[in-house]
């Protein structure tokens, strides 16, 4: 069913086995291109879930002292019944949470004794009330006051934003990134300290090897997703002498390692989290592309991009496995700045992506709805205050139409929105259009 947040959805059915992966010869193509939603009813047939009985070619069960089914008329058996129930989840994952100081004064109280991030959030929590699993990279550290809280280009932020995320109902947060080492090896292992604390799971930096070697999977309602993360660098800081574990580096031998150790834990899905690309560029490089064709080659189901603080294009990516299989991913290169105080040439603009994973009747998992859902870092001045505030495109534009007051939504803010509600869809299209056309 098509989400009320976003104008525009992709409709996709890829169905996996053990390896994610299903024979060469009849495995759906995603579609080429983000196409309104259509039901799933309307998909693939072949991968399309059944929604009654009727739709299957069988009779529905007969009401209660009705007649028996034609089979059972007829002599015959009822079918065995299926080994797993239907399923579906939701995940949905964001791009880089960043806290610089203009930041820090918004969200510090009146009397300086805490900070409140929370009024950032607040047009695009309802969206997340719809996910089984949110996903987001944390892109500072959570090191204590006694390191000071700074912005750019060092970063350290208070607790509370932790708890923010949490309650904003964050499953798992990333945190390999080129500012990981920010407070140096004491700022991992509290940023760790602090993320256990709040309660959110997180991955790419470790306090020992045995933890960075096992896997993070994340398990709801029957689904299982492995969530692994790496980046590039770390801005020249470099990782204390023996002790690799405890920033996850990009690294193709060690990042096919750990898909293949998460295969092995039986999961449905294998996500990886990227920290890569050149900062403020709306196309991937060509080193972005080979490496996330790599993962998938590896065995990935999808990867998540960030660093570039832009939203750039997605890309399914189909593949020959070393078993001979064919599988299909999705690569999503940059989910652009989720908060941050960086303004203009796309730097305010996030994506809001939103999956849903269907299980069918043979306990397959696949990819059955993909949404790209735009957002909007607004900043601006209340009582002589800063505040930014996280607008969900479509769905802001939907309530100004519908009558809804908000006294930040100026004109020059609305025509920014449309203009982001048409060029998004089209920017986000763009790289699945050029493979197209080739």
């Amino acid at each position: 069913m098509r989400s009320k947040y976003t104008s525009f959805t992709l409709s996709i059915a890829l169905a996996w086995g053990v390896w994610g992966c299903a024979p060469s010869t009849g495995t759906p193509h995603p579609p080429a291109a983000v196409a309104p939603s259509v039901p799933t009813s309307a998909a693939t047939p072949a991968a399309s879930p059944v929604t009654s009985d009727t739709e299957a070619g069988r009779e529905p069960p007969p009401a209660e002292g009705g007649p028996l089914p034609s089979a059972e008329r007829a002599g015959g058996h009822e079918p065995p019944p299926s080994r797993f129930p239907e399923q579906r989840i939701t995940l949905m994952a964001v791009g880089d949470i960043m806290v610089h100081d203009e930041q820090l004064e918004a969200a510090r109280l009146p009397d300086g004794s805490n900070y409140d991030f929370a009024p950032f959030f607040n047009q695009v929590a309802p969206i997340f009330q719809e996910a089984d699993w949110l996903i987001g990279n944390l892109e500072t550290t959570l090191a204590g006051a006694e390191l000071k809280y700074t912005g750019y280009p060092m970063f350290n932020s208070p607790d509370s934003l932790a708890d923010t995320l949490k309650q904003l109902g964050f499953t798992a947060l990333t945190t390999a990134n080129n500012h990981s080492l920010d407070r140096r090896e004491a700022g991992v292992l509290r940023t760790i300290e602090a993320l256990d604390r709040a309660g959110i799971q997180h991955t790419g930096t470790f306090r020992d090897e045995a933890s960075r070697n096992q896997p993070l999977l994340l398990t709801k309602d029957g689904f299982t997703l492995a969530l692994i993360a790496y980046t590039y660098g770390t801005n020249g800081i470099p990782i204390p002498k023996g002790k690799p574990y405890l920033v996850n580096l990009i690294d193709p031998a060690l990042i096919k390692a750990d898909i293949a150790r998460a295969r092995e834990a039986g999961v449905d899905l294998v996500a990886v989290a990227l920290h890569f690309g050149n900062e403020y560029q709306r196309q991937p490089s060509a080193a972005q592309r080979e490496i996330a064709g790599l993962c998938i080659q590896y065995g990935a189901d999808l990867v998540l991009g960030a660093h570039p603080h832009v939203v750039q294009p997605y890309e399914w990516k189909t593949v020959t496995l070393e078993s001979g299989m064919s599988h299909n991913g999705l690569i999503a290169y940059s989910l652009g700045n989720f908060i941050s105080a960086q303004r203009r040439d796309y730097k305010d603009v996030g994506v809001i992506l939103k999956l849903t994973l269907h299980k069918g009747e043979n306990g397959e998992a696949s990819f059955e709805e993909a949404e790209w859902i735009p957002t909007y870092v607004h900043y601006y001045r209340k009582n002589g205050k800063r505040q930014y505030v996280i607008y969900p495109v479509s769905l802001t534009l939907a309530a100004v139409q519908q009558g809804q007051k908000d006294p930040a939504l100026t004109k020059e803010v609305l025509n920014t929105l449309h203009r982001l509600e048409k060029e998004m869809k089209l920017h986000l299209d763009s790289l699945q259009k050029q493979e197209k056309a080739s």
